[in-house]
C-alpha cells in the first residue's frame, strides 16, 4: 500500500467522442500516448467525500476536501492498492460501516506530464467529460493555476464548465439514484466483480495492442462449421438460392433506414417492407426506424400522415450524415437483429424471412444481400413480377479500371482485371487472412444498403465510426471491426434487393470523389490503430 497527500486544481467540461477523436492526435503530441481502460468509481455518502476507484492500474481509496470551490481546488488523500488487494479493501470498508455506495462506470483516457494531468471520461453518470488538472505546491496560487488551465483548455478548443454549472450537473445527474450494497449475499456487487475481471483482462491481454489491420491478416472467414449447424437445424443449405419456408422465429427485428431527400424512393422502400412474406405471428416483432437527416422534400409530412401495418418510429435530425443517422437508429432499436437498408432500396418479398432465419440459428454472423440496379421508371413493374437479378451485383463480377488505383489507397497489390469475387473466394469462405482481389477485401463486402447483424455485435464494436463524413468507407470499416471481433461475413443468395438509381446526394460527382478520398485517409488511420483505441467496449 502507498500513501499520497496532495492539493489539486481542476477544470472540467463536456466532450463528445467525435470531438475527442478530432483532437486526440494533437493532445497526444503534447502529452504522449493515452493510458486507457475501464474504471469503476464508488462514492460513499458521508460527512466527507470518500470514494473508491478500481481500474487496470489498481485500486485507489481517496478522501477529498474542498479548499476553494470557486477555483475547483481540493485537498486529496489517497491510499493506493494493487488489483489483488481489492477484495480485502471491499471487506474492510464493509466492516467499518461503508456498506453501500453510488456506482459509476466509465471508459477513460489519461495522460500526465510534470504536475499536470488530463483525462477524458465516457459514459459516466454525468455524461462524457474532460478533466484538466494541476497539482499545486503553493496554496496561494489557486487563481493563477486555474487561469493557466483555462488557457490550455481553450488551446485544445474545449468548452469548460463554470464550477457552479458542474455542481448543478452532478446534483441533477445523481438525483433519485439510490445507493447499492458492496456485498450481496456475501458476494461482491456484480459491477465490482466485472471491474476486477475487465481490469485484469485489459492489463494482460496482448490483442488490445494489435492494430485491426494486423488482426485481419490472421482472421479466416471459413464458416463451413456454421453451414453444418444451419443444415442440421433447418434441413436447408445456408447458401441455397431458394427461400426457406415461413416460420415464426419470435425474433425481434429493427429495420433502420437513414434518409435524406429521398421521398420518391422511400415510399417504394416502405411498400416493399409492407409486402414482405413472413409468418403472420412474426410480423408483430418487426419495427421500422426511419432517421431523417434533415430532408425538405415532403418526407416528414408523408410519414406523419401515413399508417403502417408494422411498428414504426420516425426521428428527424439536423443534417449530420448517414453515420450519425444509423447510429441513432441503432441506439433506439428494440430488436435483437438489426437490418440496415437505404432509402433507395426495394426488398425482395422473402428478404426478411431469409435474414431472420439465419440469425435465429447462427451467432456472430453478418448476413450480406446483393442488389440489382434499376431505374425509378422500371421499378414498379419489376418489383412485383420477379426477384432481383443478384448476379448483376459487383461482387459476382466487376472489371477493375486503371483510374481506380489512386482512389483505393487502402488496399495494396491491385490487379487490373475482371474480378469474380463470389466464385474466386468460394462464397467468401476463402476471402479472409487479408486477401485482396482487385480493389476489394473482405471488409468491403459489408455494404450497408442491405446487411443484417445482431445488435450485440453492433454494440460490441461501438457502431459506425463518426470520423467518416459524407460518402464511402464507413461500411467497409464497420466490416473490418466486425471481422476483427470474430464475426463471419456470409452471403445470402436466396433473396436480394433492387437499388433504385438516383442523382448523387453529395452535390456533384467531384464532391463525392472528394468525400471518398478523405474517408480513405480516415480508414487508413483507424485500421492501423490498436484495437483498444478503436473499439468502445461496454459492461
Amino acid at each position: 500500500m502507498d500513501y499520497l497527500k496532495e492539493v489539486e486544481c481542476k477544470v472540467r467540461g463536456c466532450i463528445t467522442r467525435s470531438d475527442f477523436n478530432d483532437i486526440r492526435h494533437f493532445i497526444e503530441k503534447d502529452w504522449g500516448r493515452f493510458d486507457e481502460g475501464f474504471e469503476l468509481v464508488i462514492f460513499f455518502k458521508k460527512d466527507y467525500d470518500l470514494r473508491l476507484n478500481i481500474n487496470k492500474n489498481g485500486c485507489i481509496l481517496s478522501a477529498q476536501k474542498n479548499i476553494n470551490k470557486r477555483w475547483g481546488v481540493k485537498q486529496k488523500t489517497e491510499f493506493l492498492f494493487t488489483l489483488n488487494e481489492v477484495p480485502k479493501i471491499i471487506n474492510l470498508l464493509n466492516q467499518i460501516g461503508f456498506t453501500k455506495g453510488l456506482f459509476s462506470l466509465c471508459y477513460r483516457y489519461d495522460a500526465n506530464k510534470s504536475n499536470k494531468f488530463i483525462s477524458f471520461k465516457f459514459d459516466t453518470k454525468i455524461g462524457d467529460l474532460f478533466e484538466l488538472g494541476e497539482i499545486i505546491n503553493n496554496k496561494n496560487n489557486f487563481n493563477k493555476a486555474y487561469y493557466k488551465l483555462l488557457n490550455l483548455v481553450h488551446t485544445y478548443t474545449l468548452n469548460p464548465w463554470a464550477q457552479e454549472i458542474y455542481e448543478k450537473i452532478i446534483k441533477t445527474s445523481w438525483e433519485g439514484v439510490g445507493e447499492e450494497f458492496l456485498l450481496i449475499n456475501n458476494k461482491f456487487h456484480p459491477l465490482i466483480q466485472k471491474a476486477i475481471n475487465k481490469s485484469k483482462y485489459r492489463k494482460n491481454n496482448i490483442v488490445e495492442y494489435q492494430s485491426i489491420s494486423s488482426i485481419l491478416k490472421n482472421k479466416s472467414n471459413d464458416y463451413s462449421k456454421l453451414e453444418k449447424i444451419f443444415k442440421k437445424s433447418t434441413k436447408n443449405e445456408l447458401l441455397s438460392w431458394k427461400p426457406c419456408r415461413l416460420s415464426n422465429y419470435k425474433e425481434t427485428v429493427s429495420i433502420i433506414i437513414p434518409t435524406f431527400n429521398s421521398f420518391k424512393t422511400l415510399k417504394l422502400t416502405l411498400n416493399s417492407i409492407e409486402k414482405q412474406r413472413i409468418n403472420r405471428s412474426q410480423k408483430k416483432y418487426i419495427e421500422v426506424i426511419i432517421i431523417d437527416d434533415g430532408s425538405n422534400d415532403g418526407t416528414e409530412e408523408f410519414l406523419e400522415n401515413k399508417k403502417f401495418p408494422f411498428k414504426f418510429r420516425y426521428i428527424k435530425q439536423n443534417n449530420l450524415g448517414r453515420v450519425y443517422a444509423r447510429n441513432l437508429g441503432a441506439s433506439i432499436a428494440s430488436g435483437n437483429i438489426l437490418i440496415f437498408i437505404d432509402a433507395d432500396i426495394a426488398l425482395d418479398k422473402y428478404f426478411l424471412n431469409e435474414h431472420i432465419q439465419r440469425h435465429h440459428y447462427l451467432d456472430n454472423v453478418v448476413i450480406v444481400s446483393f442488389k440489382e440496379n434499376i431505374s425509378l421508371k422500371d421499378i414498379l413493374n419489376k418489383i412485383s413480377s420477379r426477384k432481383p437479378d443478384i448476379i448483376k451485383d459487383f461482387r459476382f463480377g466487376k472489371a477493375v479500371k486503371k483510374n481506380w488505383l489512386r482512389m483505393h489507397r487502402h488496399v495494396r497489390n491491385i490487379e487490373v482485371r475482371n474480378v469474380k469475387i463470389i466464385k474466386e473466394t468460394n462464397n467468401f469462405k476463402e476471402f479472409g487472412n487479408g486477401r485482396i482481389l482487385g480493389v476489394w477485401d473482405l471488409p468491403s463486402m459489408v455494404v450497408t444498403c442491405a446487411v443484417s447483424l445482431k445488435r450485440k455485435s453492433f454494440k460490441d464494436i461501438g457502431g459506425f465510426n463518426l470520423q467518416f463524413k459524407g460518402w464511402g468507407m464507413e461500411d467497409t470499416f464497420l466490416g473490418a471491426c466486425l471481422i476483427a471481433n470474430n464475426n463471419y461475413i456470409i452471403p445470402c443468395f436466396s433473396t436480394g434487393v433492387f437499388h433504385i438509381n438516383h442523382t448523387t446526394r453529395s452535390k456533384s460527382k467531384k464532391n463525392k470523389i472528394s468525400e471518398f478520398n478523405r474517408n480513405v485517409l480516415v480508414y487508413l488511420d483507424l485500421i492501423n490503430k490498436p484495437i483498444s483505441e478503436v473499439f468502445r467496449e461496454k459492461f
